[in-house]
């Protein structure tokens, strides 16, 4: 909105011409998104304590955590608030990929918000039948799928050439690529073509991150720490993808439109940082799963949108560990019928083991903080 607004009039005003920077946009986001969220947290805080809407805490979860029990929830609906805020501020709204994002997010929102309702009338842990959660993320999956196998077509191969008359050197196309090829995080020229088998596995990338981050949102600013992390890696990989040149000098591919994608990160950065103010340990407000299912759907979407899908494996390690630590024990449990993990999810398994709550947290932010920096790695290992 503000670019729109403000950008055209750089002719008699110079100061505007800043907006056509996507970093200055992007530190506009982050604070846009930050400050909203410090600012409505509190109060918000304070209404849905009178209202009664507390977490209700599974009884077959740690005995530690019962005394959580009542401690306001939803708060993702402030996080989501304060993104789209944001974004709707500093994004280039002319950007498809951009409002898909907020339409992905919001529309994953809606089916956490029914859950959190559900659980909290219903005082159970239950909430809104997972086959509801699971439909809702295929869905936006599928759109997704659809949009990049059908629709998209933004993404190149570049070279570096030097250009004799200007004397510098220039990012040129070789070739432009389906969206629907899956590039190798570790090498410069072996990607494959799914063709049809992309939209199946659009699904699947944002079903698995919508429900890892889920799953891993059991410990107070576990979940929005990690996302904080990964989203930082994102941003970055979103801005070089953007970038012809840098692109080009990273042998990865060139997507067009993608440099703008890392607004809408930095606004989900800010928004993140705000609400983990409230929900470090001892939390005072828990993200619920209006926040966790629409804000990992969204990661998962950003990676498809940026041409980095098997990256998320690596960037995202702590949160496909704790997915497939509740895979592992399920299955060993129904086949075996023993347990691999004194608990699942991971973070539960680590509790049992006598680590606190906030040792389990930090401990995991390390991890994620290495894996992040293993992925931004392949970058020039390639």
């Amino acid at each position: 909105m503000l670019y729109e607004l403000l950008f055209p009039l750089r002719e008699q005003f110079f100061i505007f011409n800043v907006f056509r920077y996507i970093t200055f946009r992007s530190a506009g986001a982050v604070a846009t998104a930050l400050v909203l969220i410090l600012v409505i947290t509190p109060y918000f805080i304070g209404k849905l304590r009178a209202l009664n809407f507390g977490q209700v805490i599974r009884d077959d979860g740690p005995e530690t955590h019962h005394s959580k029990a009542g401690t306001p929830t939803m708060g993702g609906i402030f996080i989501i608030f304060s993104l789209t805020t944001s974004v709707l501020l500093w994004a280039k709204l002319d950007n498809f990929k951009i409002i898909l994002l907020l339409l992905s997010l919001i529309f994953l929102a809606v089916f956490g918000f029914l859950d959190d309702y559900l659980k909290i009338k219903y005082k159970n842990s239950k909430g809104l039948n997972g086959r509801y959660k699971i439909l809702a993320q295929v869905i936006v999956g599928t759109v997704i799928g659809i949009f990049l196998y059908y629709f998209d077509a933004s993404t190149y191969l570049m070279s570096l050439q030097f250009n004799s008359g200007k004397g510098i050197l220039e990012a040129v196309r070789v070739a432009q690529v389906s969206s629907s090829n899956i590039f190798l995080p570790f090498a410069s020229t072996i990607y494959f073509d799914l063709h049809i088998l992309y939209i199946p596995f659009s699904i699947f990338v944002v079903t698995s991150m919508s429900n890892a981050v889920n799953l891993t949102d059991g410990l107070d600013g576990l979940a929005i720490g990690l996302l904080i992390i990964m989203s930082i890696a994102l941003a970055l990989l979103s801005y070089v993808t953007g970038n012809s040149v840098i692109a080009s000098y990273l042998k990865i591919p060139y997507v067009v439109d993608a440099g703008e994608i890392t607004v809408f990160i930095a606004a989900l950065i800010g928004a993140s940082l705000g609400f983990l103010w409230f929900n470090a340990h001892p939390a005072e407000i828990f993200m619920g799963d209006v926040g966790s299912l629409s804000l990992g759907g969204v990661l998962g979407i950003i990676a498809l949108f940026i041409k980095h899908e098997l990256l998320l494996v690596i960037i995202g390690a702590v949160y496909v560990a704790e997915a497939a630590s509740v895979v592992i024990q399920v299955f060993s449990f129904k086949v075996f019928g023993k347990r691999v993990f004194l608990m699942s999810p991971l973070h539960h398994h680590f509790e049992k083991k006598g680590w606190a709550e906030t040792q389990v947290v930090f401990r995991f932010y390390i991890i994620g903080i290495i894996v992040a920096i293993i992925g931004m790695a392949t970058l020039k290992i390639r």
